[in-house]
């Protein structure tokens, strides 16, 4: 085995142990453990619920949550075996750890043992490894075998897909339809926040797909994009059409035509500071400080375990893609990517400090961790030369 395909086999493996740990803590956070009254034991109470059904929160939830599970866990063998072999042992390790966690719950105050969270798990676990199977294959289609040669833009763009269209439930309901077409043609309003917030936001998805495919069919690429995102919004239920989000996509659009004239790393750089002025901007709005200082939250993620779930989710996806973006728009502007990173979390962090004063968001350490977790996975997915290639190169 080649130095560099045992460097690219250690990464995929640490960034599967990061997925694992990060499904563990989520499925036993409080980890307040106790022995439940009654006779039913774990395995008793999880048959029992074979035939509950779910809700779709839930749902999709437990879907995207092993997703990435099974993508990386397909990845793991760099060996020329069966690929349906390994497509299967990947699936099957999503479904052993979801039995074993679900059993865990049994124990865990405020978790329930729910055989339709194995049932997700596994599906997300088998959709993540045929996505890493059609990636990894010969595939003919110019723009997917681009984004597969290119994981971290790749990467940040799914999550933009995932925050635009979750819940991912389309409808047939014309009266839907309606509803989602209302905000642009009966109610039209133009707040500045979500122009400004749509406008960086798209901005930073011309840049990703320009970096995937070559400058001039980027072009096209965006227009394309746009129209599928923004039309597919007016079929899935609660999505709705907004004049701010149709304007800020044709400006950045503008934006980005007149940005293509400089050089790669000017265009980073405006778009990181476009994009980091909003993200700044976002944590502190509407600049309204109360009097009264809120505790400070120290335990990592502990928002996302409280409140809605649909709501979380597509939350942790909008955080995802606008600090990996930024983090990913640093290092194309020529900044390492452990100052970007410290830059970063250093920068979020006292964001959150300040957000004591700000009635209703949670002050909390976990926009930092985050982006440090973050940037580590994207130590792990950009690739490169190893240490014999270099030296030989100089020579």
């Amino acid at each position: 085995m080649s130095t560099a395909t045992s460097c690219s086999d250690r990464r995929v493996a640490v960034v599967a142990t990061i997925i694992i740990g990060v499904i563990i803590y989520g499925s036993l956070f409080p980890f307040d453990f106790r022995t439940p009254a009654g006779t039913d034991g774990p395995l008793s109470k999880l048959i029992k619920t074979w035939d509950v059904v779910p809700g779709r929160g839930n749902l999709i939830a437990n879907v995207l949550l092993y997703a990435p599970l099974g993508f990386f866990g397909f990845l793991i063998p760099r060996t020329r075996g069966n690929p349906n072999l390994r497509l299967l042992v990947a699936t099957l390790g999503g479904l052993v750890l979801s039995v074993t966690l679900e059993l865990i719950q049994f124990y865990d105050a405020g978790r329930i043992t729910h055989l339709a969270d194995v049932y997700a798990n596994t599906i997300g676990t088998a959709i993540g490894a045929v996505c890493a199977r059609v990636f990894g294959a010969d595939i003919q289609w110019p723009f997917i075998r681009e984004m597969g040669a290119k994981p971290v833009p790749a990467l940040l763009l799914m999550t933009w897909f995932g925050d635009r269209l979750f819940p991912f439930v389309p409808t047939i309901n014309l009266h839907k339809y309606w509803d989602a077409l209302k905000p642009v043609f009966l109610t039209p309003s133009l707040p500045v926040y979500d122009f400004v917030r749509y406008t960086a936001m798209w901005l930073t998805v011309c840049a990703l797909i320009e970096a995937i495919a070559e400058r001039n069919r980027s072009r096209f690429l965006f227009p394309a994009v746009a129209v599928f995102i923004l039309g597919f919004k007016i079929v899935i239920v609660t999505k709705v059409l907004t004049i701010a989000e149709l304007l800020g996509a044709v400006v950045a659009f503008g934006i980005w035509q007149v940005l293509l004239r400089r050089t790669p790393r000017v265009r980073s750089v405006i778009t990181a500071i476009v994009l980091g002025t909003f993200i700044a901007g976002s944590r502190l709005a509407p600049f309204d400080f109360a009097p009264t200082v809120r505790p400070f939250g120290w335990i990592p993620f502990l928002s996302f375990l409280n409140g809605s779930l649909m709501i979380n989710t597509q939350s942790f996806l909008e955080k995802s893609f606008l600090y990996g973006s930024l983090l990913w728009l640093l290092l194309e502007s020529g900044l390492q990517l452990r100052y970007a990173a410290g830059m970063v979390a250093a920068g979020l962090f006292c964001a959150s400090l300040i957000e004591v004063y700000l009635p209703g968001r949670s002050a909390e350490i976990t926009d930092a961790v985050m982006v440090l977790l973050i940037a580590w996975v994207l130590s792990l997915l950009t690739e490169r030369p190893p240490r014999e290639v270099a030296s030989q190169s100089r020579v």
